[in-house]
Formats: structure tokens, sequence, C-alpha cells
């Protein structure tokens, strides 16, 4: 067979080329600079670009033989599966693995309680009698109800940045976000209870 390649519009096109091209579709604008097929710079325009790698993918393999020249329909194949390769990977490197963090991200654990345990990493050693209800992830949840001496604390809560309030025996914070998050704290100086209500959202 003779080789016909990128003699334009002269260019018999041979079955074996025929097809949808997925490098031409996935990477359109490189892979028309790379095959010489300017039409595929289209893409760039607007409204018309929304279609372009549609096109390019039926008609790609046409116009990369007619546009260039190749050694031989092996040549050209081999040339083009190496495009479709790699337009898979990027797109597998642009959507799959972003959307994949982002799922993973977003995911949020099974909640996990505690009732009157005697310590958690947390809260500080002298906390006792330690309930709490936990979320991680995104979407996060910590409420936590211990009994602390009121020094404790007190050092706990500059730790943490909370600017205390007090009102008749209770000592109070609260900080909310325009999400609907925050933390509300809440201290009973007479039974020594501490009440701690955090969420993302």
């Amino acid at each position: 067979m003779a080789n016909t390649s990128g003699r334009g519009k002269g260019s018999m096109i041979p079955y074996p080329v025929k097809g949808w091209n997925w490098g031409a579709f996935f990477l359109n604008i490189i892979w028309a600079i790379g095959n010489r097929t300017w039409f595929g710079l289209l893409t760039l325009v607007p409204v018309v670009g929304v279609t372009m790698p549609i096109v390019l993918g039926f008609k790609g393999n046409e116009w990369a033989w007619r546009n260039k020249r190749w050694k031989s329909v092996e040549h050209f194949k081999r040339t083009q599966r190496r495009w479709a390769i790699s337009g898979v990977f990027v797109i597998f490197l642009i959507f799959v693995i972003p959307n994949m963090l982002f799922f993973y991200a977003f995911q949020t654990s099974d909640p996990y309680t505690g009732e009157h345990v005697p310590s958690v990493d947390w809260l500080p050693d002298s906390a006792t009698d330690i309930s709490f209800y936990r979320i991680d992830g995104f979407g996060w949840v910590k409420n936590y109800d211990c009994l602390i001496p009121e020094k404790d604390f007190r050092i706990f809560a500059m730790e943490n940045g909370w600017k205390l309030q007090s009102e008749d025996s209770t000592l109070f914070y609260e900080k909310r976000h325009p999400n609907g998050g925050g933390v509300s704290v809440n201290y009973n100086r007479e039974t020594h209870r501490l009440r701690v209500q955090s969420n993302h959202r």
C-alpha cells in the first residue's frame, strides 16, 4: 500500500487509519499542534470550542494523516496510541485524582464515644470523669464533659484562646462562625463541671 500521508486533501485514507482518536479528544489543542491539524485550534474559540473535542475524536485520524507525513500506517497508529495513553493519563491527573482527594478529605469518620473515662489526650491530666462524643473529618464534632479544678481549667482556657466571661457561678465562652460552626464552653465553679461543644459547622 502506497504511503499517501501528508498530501492534504489528496491523501487517500487507509482503512486502518480510520476510527475514533482518543488522543485528539482528550488533548485536543496540544494534539492539534503536534499533528499539524490547525483546525483543532478552534477548541479555543468560545461556543465552537465546546464541540471541537468530539469533532477531533471523529475526524482526528483522517486530518492527522493528511496534514503530516508518516513513515507508515503502523508508525501512525503507534504514535496515535501514545497520544491516547497520554490523554488518559492527563485526564486522570486533572479530574480523577483531585476528585478522589476531595472525596476522602470531606469524608467523616464514624462517631466514637466514651463515658466516665479517666483521661483523654485533648484535656489536661487533671480532668477526670470524662465523657465525650467525636466525629473526625469534614463536618467534625467534638463534645466533652468532665470534672476539672478551676485553676487548671483557666490555664487550659488560656492555652486555647478562650476569653472567659463570668455570670454567677459560671464561666463561659462562645464563638460562632458564619457557617454555623464554632465552640461553646461552660464551666460551673461550684461543681467544677466543664462542658465543651465544638463543631465545624
